[in-house]
């Protein structure tokens, strides 16, 4: 099963723009203040399976922390599932997997984290696909790295009230992108 949450972007913000992506393909564009949240029910399962794997191509333009999309609790203080993109070590970033149970936390919790050298101003294709045991990490069709994790729980159940946001976190997380985008496609085996 593939869900592609750039669906949620057909939008009249006037911070979203359409941009020149890979191979001269249309891109999504948003700007800091884009405002794309849909209910996630629209978007994605009740349920998301212990197994699944992410993929988006994008091309940041500032080194802002930020989110290239976010499913978010009924209250919008805990991210539930996202990737989160923040300054790392040196002349690195960091590239996260955000998932949460909201009703066993009370705050967002990063199960993995990997650097890689800066992305912005260029295209790049990531991959994080999680298995029972780890999660891997792919940057342009090359492995970067696996990471073993524990999350509880394997298979997570978003609210019905929860949110997705594209491009940010929220008004109460405030992480917004600067960002050009492919779809975010979301792969569910099954």
């Amino acid at each position: 099963m593939v869900y592609d949450l750039m669906e949620a972007a057909v939008t009249e913000d006037p911070y979203f723009y359409m941009d020149a992506g890979l191979d001269g393909f249309p891109a999504f564009g948003f700007r800091p203040g884009s405002e794309v949240k849909q209910p996630y029910r629209i978007y994605l399962p009740e349920k998301l399976p212990a197994e699944f794997t992410l993929v988006a191509t994008f091309k940041p333009t500032s080194l802002r922390t930020s989110y290239l999309f976010a499913v978010l609790n009924p209250f919008e203080t805990v991210v539930q599932l996202g990737i989160r993109i923040s300054d790392g070590p040196g002349s690195n970033q960091n590239i996260s997997l955000v998932y949460t149970n909201s009703d066993d936390h009370s705050h967002s919790e990063e199960v993995a984290k990997f650097t890689v050298p800066k992305l912005t101003k260029k295209w790049s294709k990531i991959v994080i696909k999680v298995s029972t045991t780890d999660v891997t990490f792919y940057l342009n069709c090359h492995e970067m790295a696996r990471q073993r994790v524990t999350r509880i729980p394997q298979e997570l159940v978003f609210d019905t009230a929860s949110t997705l946001y594209i491009a940010q976190a929220g008004p109460h997380i405030q992480e917004r992108y600067d960002v050009s985008t492919h779809p975010l496609p979301l792969w569910i085996p099954f």
